[in-house]
């Protein structure tokens, strides 16, 4: 029987500031959609290997092979927080109601 996929947890944080968050987050979406390492991998067109340091959090990972991962489990990374304020300094400490992560 096959091994079943373990889902993780979202990030316990409200912005995405780093790799690492970045990667738990995509770890979190991939394991919610019960999809493993090695499909998610050839469903978003990179190595089994650069997803895996995807979700490790490495900074070191390119951002074609970022943006594949995110567009293939169907992640948006979005301007809201720049677009819905009238001022910079606004959009900084703005707190949207639409904080779903995936």
């Amino acid at each position: 029987m096959a091994k079943k996929v373990t889902v993780s947890d979202l990030p316990n944080t409200e912005f995405i500031n780093n790799a690492e968050v970045l990667g738990q987050l995509i770890k979190a979406k991939r394991t919610k959609l019960g999809i493993k390492m090695a499909d998610c991998a050839a469903l978003c067109g990179i190595g089994i290997n650069t997803l895996s340091r995807l979700e490790n959090g490495n900074a070191n990972c390119t951002l074609a092979a970022m943006f594949s991962v995110l567009n293939g489990l169907g992640i948006k990374l979005t301007t809201n927080m720049l677009v819905n304020s009238g001022s910079q300094t606004d959009a900084a400490h703005s707190i949207t109601t639409e904080s779903e992560w995936v």
